[in-house]
């Protein structure tokens, strides 16, 4: 089992105030609309939800950023 169930009421959402816009397609838009709908979210939590991973993602250190300790001799 997933730990889902669609008889559970969503997670509360805490109150957010601040707004980010961004300019989209008309295409961009409904594919945005369509992926929401078909994971029965609201289109808004969807993208937040892929924003803040995509910024998760990106704040870890790449590879070339990590320096590596001098060995001891």
């Amino acid at each position: 089992m997933n730990g889902h169930s669609s008889t559970l009421p969503p997670a509360p959402q805490p109150h957010r105030d601040r707004i980010f816009s961004m300019r989209l397609t008309d295409d961009e838009r409904e594919q945005i609309e369509t992926l929401a709908k078909r994971l029965n979210l609201p289109d808004s939590r969807m993208a937040r939800h892929f924003v803040m991973e995509a910024v998760a993602f990106h704040s870890q250190p790449s590879p070339e950023d990590v320096i590596e300790p001098e060995a001891a001799t």
